[in-house]
């Protein structure tokens, strides 16, 4: 497959210029949706490894060398986007099983060296550091136990965002939690 980018768009697409990123997009992404959904996956999980595809092309453009090499290097990543997802999909009921465990048993310990209200006030500390949408995604989600499609309809933003606001948020919890574990015990 030929670039779709001539040279001084492929140079800016490197730049990070957004009208030639959008014109890679727009012409590959059919491609990419096509692809990942031939393997298999559901309408919308192969959209969301299709824009996660191209999230990654961006944060890593400057390996791309020619135009020519766009195609490829979609695809290269899109394949193994979808073994991962197929992996996770696999071992995904193993994984949450092992990291409830494990956070039952972290919860118990906190437990017992701080009371809950002490716990619950860090907590709320920590979500009040967040980014207003990431705060009401995540309070929505793991507090509340809203389901995602749910949150991103009444928010009116796409599930996609929803999944990668919590994901963020979930993140920087934890690592603000793990901090003050490490730093009382």
């Amino acid at each position: 497959m030929n670039g779709i980018l001539d040279g001084v768009e492929f140079d800016q697409f490197i730049l990070g210029d957004a009208k030639a990123f959008q014109k890679a997009f727009d012409f590959y992404f059919p491609i990419i949706f096509r692809y990942a959904l031939s393997k298999g996956t559901e309408k919308e999980d192969a959209e969301d490894i299709a824009q996660e595809a191209f999230t990654l092309l961006f944060l890593h453009r400057d390996k791309v060398r020619t135009s020519s090499d766009l195609y490829p290097y979609l695809y290269i990543i899109t394949k193994r986007l979808c073994i991962s997802f197929f992996r996770k999909k696999i071992s995904g009921t193993k994984t949450v099983q092992e990291a409830s465990f494990e956070w039952s048993s972290i919860s118990l310990h906190l437990e017992q060296k701080i009371n809950f209200a002490e716990l619950n006030c860090i907590l709320q500390q920590i979500i009040a550091t967040l980014p207003p949408q990431q705060q009401e995604i995540y309070r929505r989600f793991k507090l509340e136990d809203e389901p995602q499609q749910d949150i991103a309809e009444s928010m009116g933003i796409s599930r996609h965002t929803v999944k990668n606001h919590l994901q963020v948020a979930t993140k920087l919890v934890r690592l603000k939690l793990q901090k003050i574990y490490f730093f009382l015990f």
